[in-house]
């Protein structure tokens, strides 16, 4: 493993998935999975389908918000947020912060034993390209522009998602930050 500039990961993120916009119509690739480990022992916990977070996200959330209410057709909203993201918008890496959040049932048993550990090491790795790093995790509450974020964006995709879910935020300490190759 070598340690690398925070920098890197934002980048390598960001070019994931606007590849995955682009070339496979917004389907998620292994790279935006978040394997999530215990600090201490390395032992894996779980993985999770990330949300890359904006440094400045509350105007995109309004945007992504706007663009559902625009319309009852999942079709027509699905092909506006794909043109959307797959254009300009993950071209520039210094817009995005490089944490991330993840959606949950407020029931489910992978929530709660994140919200109990509070700091994790987190992996994320596609095809000959990995991450690891160290993050703090919150829950987030419905007023955040993070959660709203989240959730909008997370709307396109699944049409059904209702607010009785819980946003985990997972904080990069953005230090230490190794690839694995």
């Amino acid at each position: 493993m070598n340690i690398v500039a925070w920098s890197d990961f934002v980048t390598w993120q960001c070019s994931l998935r606007q590849r995955n916009f682009r070339m496979f119509g917004g389907k998620p690739s292994d790279g935006t999975i978040a394997k999530i480990l215990n600090f201490k022992s390395n032992e894996e916990i779980c993985d999770i389908r990330s949300i890359l977070i904006e440094k400045n996200c509350l105007n995109t959330a309004k945007m992504f918000e706007f663009m559902i209410k625009q319309t009852h057709e999942p079709e027509i909203r699905f092909d506006k947020v794909v043109k959307f993201l797959s254009s300009e918008y993950y071209n520039k890496p210094e817009n995005f912060e490089g944490s991330f959040t993840a959606t949950f049932d407020k029931d489910s048993d992978i929530l709660k034993k994140l919200q109990k550990i509070k700091k994790s090491n987190v992996q994320f790795f596609e095809r000959e390209t990995g991450f690891q790093f160290t993050v703090t995790i919150s829950k987030l509450k419905k007023n955040d522009p993070r959660w709203q974020y989240t959730f909008w964006h997370n709307f396109f995709f699944n049409p059904a998602l209702n607010e009785n879910i819980e946003i985990l935020y997972f904080s990069a300490t953005k230090i230490n930050i190794k690839k694995l190759i």
